[in-house]
């Protein structure tokens, strides 16, 4: 397996290397090449108006790349960075309008990978790393599922082991100087930030365009159907036997144990597990995916949004 000095050598000399994070891998290029961003867009089939988030090393200066940081941004920078929460600033004319999307916004993250931050700081310079995978697909949270999907390409893939969070990070719109919104939910959600500061969260209708926004995502090749009700997902079940491979908290009657994964009771552990357990239910022999929707509480509400564009609700 590639070392993090082959990494350094294949990304310096513009090409895109796959890197571990503690959420998923990414696909990641120097901000500074224009043409390995490009190439980034082009593996993944990805729209060239959906922008990158910056993945920076820790004691990276971000007012290279930001025209203001807020106070209460920099109580959370220095609270969960490296950790899974991106923020959102108002962006300096130095940095790529491909990076941005064309808007006056950047979103960055620091990582909290041991071996993508000594990646970081050896190139002294940041990373654009949108996760390595077909657009639109299931995120990889291993070094072989990122390889299942490009084994075409001569694809630089540096092993971190498997990604210790699994699902992408929250996002925080922060270019107001005295509240924030959430633009994406993940493992640290409004009671977490609230915990480190008092700025107000507002719910606001925002035009910024941000990964995992789009009205589908996160995408397993079978058809994932959702439920509400357990219930719902029994009969759904009984009318398809053995067709069906299943994420719930109980084994619906009538389904065969190994078309079956127990849900997680509790939200982290659970986003350890989504996306590689579609992963397992899209390689199985079943031709249906059936989903328990977790509850509608703020700690639950990034892998409700992720299920949620995942799948579709079965109309039955």
């Amino acid at each position: 397996t590639p070392d993090i000095f082959q990494a350094i050598k294949a990304l310096e000399g513009g090409k895109p290397v796959a890197i571990p994070t503690e959420t998923v891998y990414g696909m990641a290029a120097l901000v500074t090449d224009e043409a390995a961003i490009r190439a980034v867009f082009t593996l993944k089939n990805r729209p060239l108006n959906h922008p990158l988030i910056v993945h920076v090393a820790d004691n990276c200066d971000l007012t290279t790349l930001v025209k203001h940081i807020p106070d209460y941004a920099q109580q959370l920078i220095q609270h969960f960075w490296p950790g899974p929460l991106t923020l959102v600033f108002p962006c300096k004319d130095t940095v790529n309008p491909l990076i941005t999307g064309g808007q006056s916004t950047v979103a960055i993250r620091s990582p909290a990978h041991p071996l993508t931050q000594k990646l970081l700081r050896h190139l002294k310079a940041p990373l654009v790393a949108p996760s390595a995978n077909p657009f639109g697909r299931i995120s990889p949270t291993t070094a072989l599922h990122v390889y299942q999907a490009f084994s075409q390409e001569d694809l630089t893939i540096l092993d971190g082991g498997r990604c210790q969070v699994g699902i992408e990070s929250t996002i925080l719109d922060v270019t107001q100087p005295d509240s924030y919104t959430i633009l994406r939910h993940g493992v640290i959600d409004a009671l977490a930030i609230g915990k480190v500061i008092s700025t107000p969260c507002v719910h606001r209708e925002s035009d910024l365009r941000v990964p995992g926004k789009l009205e589908s995502h996160y995408q397993p090749q079978k058809p994932l159907y959702y439920f509400a009700s357990f219930s719902d997902l029994t009969s759904f079940c009984q009318k398809h036997p053995d067709e069906v491979y299943v994420l719930a908290n109980q084994l619906p009657t009538k389904v065969a144990p190994e078309l079956f994964h127990p849900l997680e009771a509790c939200p982290q552990k659970m986003a350890y597990d989504l996306f590689f357990q579609l992963r397992q239910a899209d390689d199985s022999k079943a031709k249906y995916i059936a989903i328990e929707l977790p509850p509608e509480t703020q700690q639950w509400l990034g892998l409700r949004e992720r299920i949620l564009k995942a799948g579709s609700v079965w109309k039955g």
